[in-house]
């Protein structure tokens, strides 16, 4: 289920240009690369959510913080897209590692959530491939715009 999640993503973004990559479809809104740059960084993150609610199962799952991350990456459309997709391959790798090195009992781990509700770790990782998928659909439509 990543895998073909992170395979759909990566296939829409698939001819996309250095150039293309880089054009936002209006003020404020994202580019193709900048899209992918915040799956990089969400990758990380939610790994490792994943193993702080492993290790300690009074943990508070953190959520990305997009806003922030806009701020603190305001330069990203000048990193190569050839690097952003680097990076993202790396990352998504970093997921799978983690993923694989789990066993039942630690994907059925309890974590708390910040809205009170049931959390484990699977749930954690049940989050990436909806990610992916919403942002395939971002990506197909930054690229219709523009």
């Amino acid at each position: 289920m990543l895998k073909a999640s992170r395979s759909a993503l990566l296939h829409a973004a698939s001819n996309v240009t250095s150039e293309i990559a880089i054009l936002r479809p209006a003020e404020g809104e994202w580019s193709v690369l900048e899209v992918l740059a915040h799956l990089v960084d969400t990758d990380y993150h939610y790994a490792t959510q994943a193993l702080a609610m492993r290790d300690n199962p009074h943990h508070m799952l953190v959520h990305f913080d997009d806003k922030a991350w806009k701020q603190e990456h305001a330069d990203i459309r000048e990193t190569s897209f050839a690097n952003v997709l680097a990076l993202l391959s790396e990352s998504h790798a970093s997921v799978l590692y983690h993923l694989a090195s789990m066993s039942d009992d630690d994907l059925d781990s309890p974590g708390r959530h910040p809205r009170g509700i049931p959390y484990t770790v699977r749930n954690v990782f049940l989050r990436y491939p909806q990610h992916d998928e919403d942002h395939t659909r971002q990506v197909q439509e930054i690229l219709a715009t523009i």
